[in-house]
């Protein structure tokens, strides 16, 4: 008989950060450069870009509803026995679903309209300038589980 143990399978929150961020402007270069390549005019190119990007980097960094949220005045301890998941499930589960929705609206739009396929693409720049942004401030000992999105604290 065999006995097959639970262990809870945690992300790191700044390694999610770290990885998402140069996935995200990787997608805006290559948006930017399919708007271009499919016949957007260079000026209302990288205006939508900048747009999107202010935008963006704007909204993420300034949630209008994390004032109603009431954060936790204990952070819950990781559970011993907890496993840290591999980097491409950090790379997945952050990409989903806004860097990967973003990504499929880009695809469609630029089968209409190529300039709003940089408004897109300046959208994905914003969110990964944010998220560099965020790498810098996070505490390295925060896990997240993405299954129940709770956040632990690694106790040293």
């Amino acid at each position: 008989m065999t006995f097959y143990a639970w262990t809870m399978l945690v992300e790191s929150v700044r390694l999610r950060l770290a990885l998402i961020a140069p996935l995200r402007l990787a997608l805006s270069a290559m948006w930017l450069v399919a708007a271009r390549a499919d016949g957007a005019p260079s000026g209302a190119t990288l205006i939508a870009l900048a747009a999107g990007a202010f935008a963006s980097a704007f909204l993420v960094t300034n949630d209008p509803f994390a004032r109603f949220r009431k954060a936790p005045d204990k952070m819950a301890e990781l559970p011993a026995g907890s496993n840290v998941a591999p980097a491409r499930l950090h790379v997945v589960h952050a990409a989903l679903p806004s860097t990967v929705g973003v990504s499929v609206l880009a695809a469609i739009a630029l089968l209409f309209q190529p300039a709003l396929t940089a408004l897109l693409a300046g959208l994905l720049a914003g969110m990964g300038v944010a998220s560099l942004v965020a790498v810098y401030g996070m505490d390295g000992r925060l896990y997240l589980d993405p299954r129940t999105g709770g956040v632990f604290r690694k106790v040293t």
